[in-house]
């Protein structure tokens, strides 16, 4: 990127870092190393579980979003909005609780 970026005459890498925020390097410390992290770590889930046991966990996401944006900027919600992680957990612990025979099933079905 740095060559890159001497090319087309813009601000080299070193200079743009050097004036970039605290909030910009949080923010790129977070994807490269955070986000990146919790890639690997699913990675090698997918590598030891099955797929069908492994892939329903991505639901959490939005209610990891909620609990974080909570936590970061302390955003208040209302009844609805609880309302809905408490379904998408709810439906969640419907997918991952199933017998291991039914997920045994649908797994070997989907294939």
């Amino acid at each position: 990127m740095l060559a890159l970026s001497a090319l087309w005459g813009e601000a080299s890498l070193p200079s743009a870092v050097a004036g970039a925020s605290w909030a910009s390097l949080g923010g790129a410390l977070y994807l490269g190393a955070a986000a990146t992290s919790v890639y690997a770590i699913w990675g090698g889930l997918l590598g030891r579980y099955p797929a069908a046991a492994v892939a329903p966990l991505a639901l959490l996401s939005p209610v990891t979003g909620v609990v974080a944006s909570a936590l970061v900027f302390g955003e208040r919600f209302t009844l609805p909005r609880y309302a809905g992680m408490a379904l998408i957990l709810a439906g969640l612990a419907v997918i991952v609780l199933q017998s291991p025979k039914q997920m045994l099933t649908a797994s070997t079905v989907r294939k």
